[in-house]
């Protein structure tokens, strides 16, 4: 059921797909709503993905602010490319923007996507950086280096809609975790639709770093983001793709160092990288954890891959 008001004389959508992430949601919704852009300029579309926490609440207190919010729920979950499809069809503004629901923005972010498009003149993929923190603390200077290899990135991008509409929207047989932006991404592209990259429009991910007790749950992860990968290189076979999964040989060797060329295991690596953050590392423990992790993934690939062709 649809909370909030229509979004009349809108600019912008902003679609938020959620799936039981509800205080997260609050931050980011609440930063959604301080932004430079008049209010009456542009909407926010939350589609509950069938979430059982209080995300449903959320949505209903932030929709009584200023700025129109709607919400949409699922009585299930569907995944999110079925959810961000509904926000999208939803959308009552010409421009559509994405952002996750672990994803925090400063005030002038939607500013800078609208400036993205009213420069190009024509349809355009807008994209900024996604900035990986580990709390949802914005640290008060950002990083030099801000760039992205995404097409399309959903923590950060706009597109019109009807170029999304054309394109085919996600794809749903996404279900799991992983690469239904890369998709789409790479059919805008063979659209003909550039993609623009503002270093000025930021976006910070709110990611807590991996912990003993939280391990399982990032595996899993990482096991979903391998089987969606093969997925991926069914659709858009060649070394594009390749490169873009991780599954080329310079990639899988640098992986491999990071990961500890095998000799460290995912408990030692986890408490390594706790040191590192200890003394402000940052970047090294990120490195370190993420060897570990796409160890397990490119494993699980390798896995799922021999099993495939092993039908």
């Amino acid at each position: 059921m649809p909370v909030g008001t229509t979004a009349a004389g809108s600019r912008l959508s902003v679609v938020v797909p959620v799936y039981n992430d509800a205080p997260m949601l609050r931050l980011c919704l609440a930063r959604l709503a301080a932004q430079t852009l008049a209010p009456a300029a542009y909407e926010i579309v939350v589609v509950d993905d069938g979430s059982t926490d209080d995300t449903p609440g959320v949505v209903s207190a932030a929709a009584s602010g200023r700025v129109r919010i709607r919400g949409i729920r699922f009585d299930r979950n569907r995944g999110r490319s079925a959810a961000r499809n509904t926000g999208i069809r939803a959308a009552g503004a010409p421009l559509v923007v994405f952002v996750d629901s672990d994803v925090l923005v400063l005030p002038d972010f939607l500013q800078r996507h609208m400036e993205i498009h009213h420069s190009a003149g024509s349809p355009v993929v807008g994209r900024g950086p996604v900035i990986v923190i580990p709390s949802p603390e914005i640290p008060a200077r950002p990083p030099r280096i801000r760039i992205s290899p995404a097409y399309l990135d959903t923590g950060n991008a706009s597109v019109p809609r009807a170029a999304l509409v054309e394109a085919g929207l996600f794809d749903e047989g996404f279900r799991v975790y992983g690469w239904e932006d890369f998709d789409l991404g790479l059919r805008l592209k063979a659209r003909g639709i550039p993609r623009v990259f503002s270093p000025s429009a930021l976006a910070y991910h709110v990611q807590q770093p991996p912990t003993l007790e939280s391990l399982d749950r990032h595996m899993a992860k990482e096991e979903d983001r391998a089987r969606t990968a093969l997925y991926l290189l069914r659709k858009h076979p060649g070394p594009e793709t390749r490169m873009l999964i991780q599954d080329t040989r310079p990639q899988r060797a640098l992986h491999f160092l990071l990961g500890g060329a095998g000799l460290i295991s995912p408990a030692a690596a986890l408490r390594l990288a706790r040191w590192l953050r200890s003394r402000n590392l940052q970047t090294l423990a990120f490195l370190v954890t993420r060897g570990v992790l796409n160890r397990h993934y490119l494993a699980t690939l390798d896995r799922f891959r021999a099993a495939t062709e092993g039908r």
